[in-house]
């Protein structure tokens, strides 16, 4: 029998390369292949099939299932975006060529994981009359909100001093015995950066359900905390916020528990959820539970 391939699927995130782009799989860049029709962007979270050590992008993961075609531009551009009002509330488009005016209709498309305006308006919104008489004041300005869910592109526990790879994706905290120490985390790429401008009003966490490690007919404590890493680093992530401490029943099955409304905010710019600290506990991961650590952002605009 010949050789049989090694064939994985695994999460990624879209970085710069030189002139163009790579993908980071588990804190590397192989040489990678893109699939027809998909325009990377910086950022995007997508799913790799690896095979026999190269990269093959099967395309950008969709965070949310709510994609409008088409959207009014709201403001100015700034630094090549623009933001538009949709049904999704008001999202940062990227655009070619000149910036669209204020007021225009224009089409959106989703290629990548963030929008891009089509190079003309399908059509011009026009300009409110004003009124000569200044009698009655224009309306307040409509408030919109909603709930994004975002889910986990990748979970996993480095062990310190070793790899990531020895558990799986399951989300592990603390030691067995006098083994290493496992600093577990989930990922999410830029799946909130759509949220960009608004305010976060409450988050939450789908925790998986809990391993059957350590004293698990016992009541333990999983300490959480804020990262910074869109995908797994090479090491530790950077934990910047917590610990926000969550208390585990035995046998607890999968669950939703609130995080702090500010670690809500600041995932917006990017990072995840990590666990850390004593005692032994474990997580299930997003390989066999796939809304493992997805996130509920509450938000208002």
């Amino acid at each position: 029998m010949g050789d049989q391939s090694v064939v994985r699927l695994r999460a990624g995130v879209v970085v710069p390369a030189g002139a163009g782009f790579a993908v980071n799989v588990d804190g590397a860049a192989p040489p990678v292949s893109w699939p027809a029709g998909y325009i990377p962007t910086a950022g995007d979270a997508v799913r790799v099939l690896m095979v026999d050590g190269s990269a093959v992008v099967m395309g950008p993961v969709i965070t949310t299932g709510l994609r409008p075609l088409t959207g009014t531009v709201q403001g100015a551009a700034t630094a090549g975006i623009v933001p538009v009002t949709t049904d999704a509330g008001v999202l940062q488009c990227r655009y070619v060529g000149t910036a669209p005016t204020i007021g225009a209709l224009v089409r959106l498309d989703w290629q990548s994981t963030s929008p891009w305006i089509w190079p003309s308006a399908a059509a011009t919104v026009p300009a409110p009359t004003p009124d000569p008489g200044g009698g009655t004041p224009p309306p307040p300005p409509t408030t919109t909100s909603g709930t994004l869910t975002i889910t986990a592109t990748d979970s996993g526990a480095w062990q310190v001093g070793g790899t990531w790879a020895w558990a799986g994706n399951d989300v592990i905290q603390y030691r067995y015995g006098s083994a290493r120490e496992n600093r577990g985390a989930w990922f999410y790429g830029n799946g909130a950066a759509q949220l960009a401008g608004a305010t976060i009003t409450g988050a939450r966490i789908r925790l998986g359900a809990r391993l059957r490690i350590g004293s698990y007919n016992a009541a333990q404590a999983l300490h959480l905390y804020r990262h910074t890493n869109a995908a797994r680093p090479a090491g530790d992530v950077a934990r910047v916020a917590g610990p926000h401490d969550i208390t585990l029943t035995p046998n607890a099955g999968p669950q939703w528990v609130t995080i702090p409304t500010a670690w809500g905010q600041d995932l917006i710019n990017g990072g995840g959820i990590a666990v850390a600290g004593s005692p032994y506990v474990g997580i299930t991961g997003v390989d066999a539970d796939p809304a493992s650590g997805q996130l509920q952002l509450d938000w208002r605009r």
